[in-house]
């Protein structure tokens, strides 16, 4: 059976976009179920804003986005992220055409990636409203834009954002290292890594949202789905009190949190 839910206005990026670019869309609700690795992150005092980027990975966190839609929150983790380089790529997760990284560099090693759900109106109806990769738990002291190269510091509440477009419903965290051998390998390896990860989303498919953690041929990709689906998505590093990154996030627009 398939659910319609009427979307919530949610903030429509480009590279450079104009916040007030917003739009409504319907959402085909997908009820196969799968298990998940559900986490309880211990709340804390949030002082930086939007504390959203933050409370939405406090359990039971609730949100009213409108007069008669409300958000729920719970976080899953989906395994960690394979960071050999440290420069981080954010983008639509089958894309396989050149994509630049974040200029920050961020620490090497293995990090944990959790999703921060929202279940809709209380029911079964369910939307990935954030995903982030946590370097330390640290409490984050302040937001910025995520930048690459050639992009200038702006002010995360005024009304132009960066983004990285979707136009598979699916965005995706990888190291720089990964996807230069993804775009190296042949066409018919780089088919073989796609269906993989296609069979892995289809496998980890909960309630209209999906995941993946993959590795294959020495490239690892960390995927799910985008909010509402198709769109263009802000990312952002949360810095802690002596200015180095312990949180990446990327926001989905569920929550329109300038106007809160």
């Amino acid at each position: 059976m398939k659910y319609f839910l009427t979307a919530i206005i949610f903030i429509s990026c480009a590279n450079v976009s104009n916040r007030s670019n917003l739009g409504q869309q319907k959402l085909s609700i997908v009820t196969t179920t799968g298990e998940v690795d559900t986490v309880i992150n211990k709340p804390y005092p949030v002082t930086a804003k939007p504390a959203i980027f933050e409370t939405a990975y406090f359990d039971g966190t609730e949100v009213k986005v409108s007069d008669t839609i409300g958000l729920k929150f719970y976080t899953v983790s989906i395994g960690d992220v394979n960071l050999e380089t440290g420069k981080i790529i954010a983008c639509d997760a089958l894309a396989t055409y050149e994509q630049a990284p974040f200029t920050t560099q961020f620490p090497t090693g293995q990090f944990p990636v959790q999703l921060a759900i929202a279940k809709v109106n209380g029911n079964e109806n369910e939307l990935v409203g954030f995903s982030r990769i946590v370097f330390s738990e640290e409490p984050v002291t302040r937001w910025e834009f995520a930048l690459k190269k050639g992009q200038k510091p702006i002010s995360i509440f005024g009304d132009s954002i960066y983004y990285y477009p979707v136009d598979g419903g699916v965005g995706k965290f990888i190291d720089e290292g990964s996807f230069d051998r993804l775009t190296k390998l042949d066409e018919n390896k780089q088919s073989q890594i796609s269906d993989k990860l296609i069979a892995v989303l289809d496998k980890h498919t909960r309630r209209s949202w999906q995941f993946a953690n993959t590795t294959e041929n020495d490239v690892n990709i960390v995927a799910f789905s985008s909010g509402f689906g198709d769109g263009r998505y802000a990312t952002y590093i949360g810095y802690d009190k002596t200015g180095n990154p312990c949180r990446l996030l990327t926001d989905f627009g569920l929550v329109d949190w300038p106007k809160n």
